[in-house]
């Protein structure tokens, strides 16, 4: 698939997963006209975090979009400071004119993220993803996941749990006997597939547990019949992006990330 075109159909599952795994106070803007073009904004003056993945102060952009004028960078930055926000990311995945807007970022004050990528991976085979693993792998109800909150602690998700009965989600996680142990989610956007919400508990590491996880939610999207499977990760996040990459999903593109503090 273009890179081009899965980046806009992702920034589209961006603003869908922000709507259903996101609390209610997060405050999501689409505009469709100069000066910002196709822009997809967050704004959550309590999610402020110093590292892109854990602030919601966003805004997603597919290159120069139509409608995208120079002066929008500093709409975003004025909208960002009413709200009381000190620092927020740009994600800019493909589209037309990137110079372009890389060059109007950093003259708005933006500076690229360094040291960390963050990847797209796609993975368009029907093969079953190998695994091997001795815990039990399922889909879980509602009720499964609450009860899970005091074993797996700060490993269960709040987008995993916000979602929770929700049309399009569908909830997994993995067992040792009837400890759960690690979780992991399947979103159905269009007809993607989009793995997300990853996570074991600590002492259950290396267990195999995300490999038995991914196959098993490669292997529900097969029988919904979608046309292809999606997942983001962090490079640093070695491991992750490894089970990814065994399960065979290939890098399309990178986001990348500019960051502005005032």
């Amino acid at each position: 698939m273009d890179e081009i075109v899965l980046s806009s159909r992702m920034k589209r599952l961006t603003r869908w997963l922000d709507e259903n795994c996101q609390p209610d106070n997060l405050i999501c803007r689409q505009f469709d006209g100069p000066p910002f073009g196709h822009a997809y904004v967050t704004i959550d003056p309590e999610r402020q975090g110093e590292l892109a993945s854990f602030n919601f102060n966003r805004v997603h952009l597919c290159g120069r979009e139509a409608g995208m004028e120079e002066t929008g960078i500093a709409h975003w930055t004025n909208l960002f400071i009413r709200h009381g926000v000190k620092k927020f990311f740009v994600w800019l995945s493909p589209g037309p004119e990137m110079e372009t807007v890389r060059r109007w970022l950093e003259a708005g004050g933006l500076a690229r993220v360094p040291y960390v990528r963050y990847p797209t991976l796609l993975r368009e085979g029907k093969a079953p993803a190998p695994f091997r693993t001795d815990l039990d792998v399922c889909e879980v109800t509602t009720e499964a996941i609450a009860a899970a909150r005091e074993p797996l602690g700060e490993a269960l998700w709040p987008g995993y749990v916000q979602s929770a009965g929700k049309d399009g989600f569908f909830h997994y996680m993995a067992f040792d006997g009837s400890r759960p142990v690690a979780i992991a989610l399947l979103a159905i956007f269009e007809d993607i597939a989009y793995l997300l919400s990853a996570s074991t508990a600590e002492a259950d590491r290396k267990r195999g547990a995300q490999q038995a996880l991914i196959a098993a939610r490669l292997a529900h999207a097969e029988r919904l019949g979608c046309a292809i499977a999606v997942s983001e990760t962090l490079n640093i996040l070695e491991h992750s992006l490894g089970n990814l990459q065994r399960a065979g999903f290939r890098e399309v593109y990178e986001k990348e990330v500019y960051a502005w503090s005032g």
